[in-house]
């Protein structure tokens, strides 16, 4: 699947990623059954079958040596 870049915030303390923004740059797979290639075989088609699955290509913006504020609650 093509590779799209995301910029956002890194934990360390717990290994908790938080996307800010994708930036539009995309690395393009080249699969025809790919939805997000510039090779996909159904261009034109309105609903087909392939996958549309987003895989991120992680840029840390901010890195913290602490948990996540979600992670670092304490369990009720």
């Amino acid at each position: 699947m093509c590779l799209h870049e995301i910029v956002g915030d890194y934990w360390t303390g717990c290994g908790h990623f938080h996307g800010r923004y994708f930036t539009g740059v995309t690395s393009d797979c080249g699969s025809s059954r790919c939805k997000t290639s510039a090779s996909h075989m159904h261009k034109t088609a309105r609903n087909c079958g392939c996958p549309s699955v987003v895989t991120e290509d992680r840029r840390v913006q901010n890195l913290y040596r602490t948990p996540h504020p979600d992670c670092a609650r304490p369990s009720r």
